[in-house]
């Protein structure tokens, strides 16, 4: 290639032979060695005529350049880019075309720099946003699954959601709902269970010999009975299963500290019955309005040996009649699920289901409670025996309504708290009171007035034979008379 202007070559730049009909074309630089033959496009436009007339001659090529001096200042510097290039070891074409437009169109050339740049900064930008918004999404995660395995660490969510899960059926036994009086016993066990664990600290993995016992001691402290730490200590331990089985936690060995502790009668509060001639007594009392609703609805629990929640709830479409003209109570027991058909034989109960038509009034149970001891203790002057005095054990709430009225329970020489029999009475009496008056009766075997009860065992059924010890003594007696004038 010749670097110097001569008559013969002033320029190794041209115009393709296929341009020069134009009126304006793009000038070319040809570069030709032995490893190397291409042609590079300068980018710069001309007249066609004028450069023509300019290589003519050495004159008109001076005048072409102080006419166009522009023009041939960026002639020259891509000739020497050209010359760096071939210089070098490697020829690169891309970076040899690269360098003569950025002579040739700096502006432009500039211009898609900048918006290279600028769209690599954006992509830069995004790809640290998304980076950014993994990393959140990450840290986010961890701390969802840290809270997550604090939460399954800790026994107190558990118990709450667990509870809520029973109460909205979400949770059932089996195929069934639980219960609206096991609802209710759960949610007693989180109040007292919070009172014991106010910090939420206690763990599955904290459940051990050493945490059963201060739970325990804990119950016991408070004064809560025997037969109640039971029942605490109970779902506990089903809490515990529930949390297991859910794969909440591993403690395996958790449920097998919970060992439910011996009641014995002096561990809790006396547990009564009405005898029949209390009953009959307490039906013809004479009572209106909500006195007489609540004594009618709590012989009903007496005459057909229900708990309160199904004897509360009866209505028309319980009662029937066998093909033999038997009239009879057909229910589902609500905590057992129990069918049980009772035979309405007493006329008491027959003449109290006429009196609401059938459609039995409902009675709150807490209402029922405290009326029924007022209307007992107002019968209490003309049946004595209502107030005979019988040791006991304060519930909670007894306790309690004795230390906000600043009174002192009435104590035996032996230091037993004793009250008058029909502060002892309660909704459940009305149960104990007809399973115990049907076996008094000695009309019906044990497996009979299970029918009626609705137990699935001797042993539970017998433990509501509410009889004193003289009482058997009575029955046996009495027994034993029968035999002898029988002979």
């Amino acid at each position: 290639m010749a670097t110097t202007p001569s008559p013969k070559k002033l320029t190794p730049f041209h115009i393709r032979n296929k341009d020069m009909g134009k009126e304006t074309a793009t000038l070319f630089i040809r570069i030709h060695t032995r490893k190397i033959d291409v042609l590079v496009s300068t980018m710069l436009q001309v007249e066609v005529a004028d450069w023509q007339k300019a290589t003519a001659s050495p004159r008109a090529w001076l005048a072409h350049q102080k006419k166009n001096y522009q023009l041939h200042a960026k002639l020259t510097q891509i000739e020497g880019i050209v010359k760096s290039h071939l210089a070098k070891v490697n020829f690169d074409r891309e970076a040899l075309d690269m360098d003569v437009r950025y002579i040739s169109e700096p502006e432009k050339v500039d211009a898609e720099r900048r918006a290279m740049e600028e769209a690599a900064e954006a992509e830069r930008k995004a790809i640290a946003k998304r980076e950014a918004a993994k990393e959140k999404a990450r840290l986010k995660a961890e701390e969802k699954k840290r809270i997550e395995d604090e939460k399954n660490r800790l026994i107190w969510p558990f118990l709450l959601q667990f509870v809520d899960d029973i109460a909205t059926g979400a949770r059932k036994i089996g195929s069934d709902d639980y219960s609206k009086g096991s609802v209710k016993t759960w949610k007693s066990f989180i109040g007292v269970y919070e009172r014991f664990d106010p910090l939420h600290k206690f763990g599955w993995a904290d459940i051990d010999r050493v945490f059963v016992s201060r739970y325990i001691n804990y119950l016991q402290k408070h004064g809560y009975m025997a037969k109640v730490v039971n029942k605490h200590l109970t779902n506990l331990k089903a809490l515990i299963n529930a949390a297991f089985i859910d794969g909440i936690h591993d403690n395996q060995r958790a449920a097998s500290f919970i060992v439910k502790k011996k009641v014995e009668d002096r561990d809790k509060a006396v547990e009564i019955y009405l005898t029949e001639e209390e009953l009959q007594a307490l039906y013809e009392m004479p009572l209106t309005g909500t006195n007489d609703h609540i004594r009618d609805v709590f012989l009903i629990g007496c005459y057909t040996c229900q708990r309160v929640s199904d004897y509360n709830n009866l209505n028309a479409d319980n009662f029937e009649t066998t093909r033999k003209g038997t009239r009879i109570i057909r229910l589902v027991q609500q905590k057992t699920k129990t069918e049980v058909t009772i035979p309405i034989l007493n006329e008491n109960l027959i003449t109290i289901c006429e009196k609401y038509g059938y459609n039995i009034p409902k009675a709150n149970e807490q209402v029922l409670n405290r009326y029924i001891k007022n209307i007992l203790k107002e019968l209490a002057e003309k049946v004595p025996s209502l107030k005979e005095k019988v040791p006991t054990k304060l519930t909670m709430k007894q306790k309690e309504a004795l230390k906000k009225a600043n009174k002192e329970p009435e104590t035996d020489l032996n230091g037993n708290v004793i009250v008058p029999r029909y502060e002892c009475v309660t909704s459940h009496t009305a149960r104990r009171t007809g399973i115990t008056n049907m076996y008094l009766s000695h009309r019906y075997t044990i497996l009979q007035m299970m029918h009626v009860s609705g137990h699935k065992t001797q042993k539970t059924f017998m433990d509501y034979i509410k009889l004193s010890s003289e009482e058997i003594a009575d029955e046996i007696a009495a027994m034993s008379k029968k035999e002898s004038d029988m002979w």
